[in-house]
């Protein structure tokens, strides 16, 4: 078989139907499917999106979608986050009140003390 100087393919009859190896490719396409189409040149590197921080109500939003997600799962993992979140609010609640007493506390015993040497009053 000869073959054709200029472009490299075999002449003749197999001309049409013969390629180099070196062209062939190999595409992996489900049954039924048209094959992908091939992209030729160099790939173009994706614009990166710049990294924000999401707002205190986008990631309210966020929980609350989550949350939501949990519950339609398992409503009884909900129910045990929800007890708990409370739990803790609670806790912190009580942790407050008890360090604003002692304050209180603090500041009413130091104002009620007598001083330490009498003056020199009637007897």
């Amino acid at each position: 078989m000869a073959e054709d100087k200029e472009n490299g393919k075999p002449k003749g009859f197999f001309g049409n139907f013969l390629r180099p190896i070196k062209k062939h490719s190999v595409t992996l396409t489900r049954v039924g499917k048209s094959l992908a189409p091939l992209k030729k040149g160099k790939a173009k590197p994706a614009k990166k999106k710049p990294i924000t921080l999401l707002s205190r109500r986008e990631r309210l939003v966020n929980e609350l979608k989550t949350l939501a997600n949990i519950g339609k799962r398992d409503p009884e993992r909900l129910a045990a986050i929800v007890t708990r979140m409370l739990m803790d609010e609670d806790e912190q609640n009580e942790q407050k009140r008890l360090k604003f007493e002692r304050m209180v506390w603090k500041r009413a015993e130091k104002h009620e003390k007598p001083p330490d040497a009498p003056t020199g009053g009637p007897d």
